[in-house]
């Protein structure tokens, strides 16, 4: 287990390594504050309401993508161009627990991000928690944060095959925008493609932190919280079998190394 968190903080800290603190700052810090007030604005000019918790909490949970996709999704290009990739794939470690160990830590990190979000959404738009029980919604986020990263598990073993993400990358954050119910209700999306958003991470852990928030019992809630950790599951699930086919793939190719 020590091996496990030293090696996740150290790839944590050879992905930003190598920014000074004022680009971390904006990085980490200022863009997705920004984030969340540019949808956060949208909501209110567009519902038209000076409560826009439901909005704040959902872009709020939505910043987990850059940790997910952009962390976890590229952890093997990033690897690659590091010229480091060679010698994991090499190594007789467990491939995918190595690369498991480097996405636990965004799920740390993701949680930063989000209570970043919370505290300017409270600070600005003068959020209502009085009903909220805080230990019942960090549970929520820490759910939805895994499942977040079991999607960028997934994504992270294409790395293998391809030299350059950043187009599925930026794809996959729009499919979360459109979704996942945190930018607009999923119900005004065509029927058939509201069905989608049942397999997408964020979604049912941001219908459960609404409902936190708005004082609903914990009981009423474990239904979403289960579903998005079983959503989670299967995306790590599958992040294990693609790495499986793609590493075997990859070695036939001899593109392992190649950038």
């Amino acid at each position: 287990m020590k091996r496990f968190f030293y090696q996740s903080f150290i790839s944590y800290k050879a992905l930003y390594g190598y920014l000074d603190f004022k680009l971390y700052l904006l990085f980490k810090v200022v863009t997705p504050i920004f984030q969340l007030l540019f949808f956060s604005l949208i909501a209110k000019h567009v519902y038209d309401s000076n409560d826009i918790t439901p909005w704040v909490l959902g872009n709020a949970l939505l910043l987990s993508m850059y940790n997910s996709l952009f962390g976890v999704g590229a952890v093997l290009v990033s690897e690659r161009s590091f010229g480091t990739l060679k010698s994991l794939i090499a190594s007789p470690t467990n491939n995918f627990y190595l690369f498991v160990s480097r996405g636990f830590i965004h799920i740390l990190d993701s949680l930063l991000t989000v209570f970043l979000g919370l505290f300017t959404g409270f600070l600005i738009f003068d959020l209502d928690f009085s009903n909220t029980n805080f230990i019942h919604l960090l549970i929520c986020i820490l759910i939805t944060m895994f499942a977040s990263m079991g999607m960028g598990l997934l994504i992270s073993s294409v790395g293998l095959l391809l030299t350059d993400l950043n187009l599925i990358l930026n794809f996959l954050v729009f499919i979360l925008m459109l979704f996942t119910g945190a930018i607009f209700p999923i119900s005004y999306l065509p029927e058939p493609l509201q069905y989608i958003s049942e397999f997408i991470p964020i979604t049912n852990g941001l219908s459960a932190g609404r409902a936190i928030v708005d004082g609903v019992p914990f009981s009423d809630v474990v239904h979403l919280l289960l579903k998005e950790f079983i959503i989670g599951l299967i995306y790590t699930f599958l992040g294990y079998l693609s790495f499986i086919i793609t590493e075997r793939l990859a070695r036939i190719r001899g593109n392992i190394d190649i950038y």
